[in-house]
């Protein structure tokens, strides 16, 4: 397996920068359906990264092979943790990861936020329990970048796209991070559809397991 990253220093062609330019109007994106998507290996708490091309914080990068991963034990109950694809600039090289999380669906407090140092670009979160071998639940939070905005599958993505003004279309409904009256950074819908009018939503885990 190998990434190829364009973007850390003295690595940008002009063929690259076209590509990289499309996408810098948000922070993250993945190029196609299957690109850089988590699913369960058969090993002990093993879960695989889909290889495919992906953005990030002026990186781009290109995975040729599935990348295995393997969660920790977990003593009590059921954990999640956090996939990601994290981008090193003091090493100038971007890695899928494993980091841990807690007992709740969330981003966790230990994913790397500092663009230019290290960052995480979120690709899933993957429920561990106890007594298990085998990954239980995969959400994906992967988002694809478009001409006027970004498309996902869960609103998880909203714990870390915070950027104001970012537009996020998911199941139906889009949503943009504005203002509240206080003057707060908010998620509101900007849809046709309002309060009871709008489609069921679910969160639509990528993969469960009977």
């Amino acid at each position: 397996m190998a990434i190829i990253s364009k973007g850390y220093e003295g690595t940008v062609n002009y063929a690259d920068w076209a590509v990289l330019t499309s996408h810098l109007g948000a922070q993250y994106s993945v190029f196609g359906p299957d690109a850089y998507a988590v699913s369960f290996g058969s090993g002990d708490r093993e879960v695989l990264v889909a290889p495919g091309r992906a953005a990030g914080q002026g990186i781009l990068d290109d995975s040729d092979a599935p990348v295995s991963l393997v969660g920790a034990t977990v003593g009590s109950g059921s954990r999640w943790d956090l996939i990601a694809l994290r981008r090193d600039w003091t090493t100038s090289e971007t890695i899928p990861v494993l980091v841990q999380g807690a007992s709740t669906a969330a981003i966790p407090a230990g994913r790397e936020d500092s663009p230019g140092s290290q960052d995480d670009q979120p690709l899933a979160l993957v429920r561990f329990a106890a007594g298990q071998t085998a990954p239980q639940e995969v959400i994906d939070l992967r988002c694809w970048h478009g001409d006027g905005g970004m498309a996902a599958k869960s609103l998880l993505v909203r714990d870390y796209l915070t950027r104001i003004g970012t537009r996020v279309w998911v199941q139906g409904i889009t949503w943009v991070l504005g203002f509240n009256a206080l003057g707060l950074p908010t998620w509101v819908p900007d849809s046709v559809y309002v309060g009871a009018t709008a489609p069921p939503y679910s969160e639509n885990l990528l993969w469960a397991k009977p």
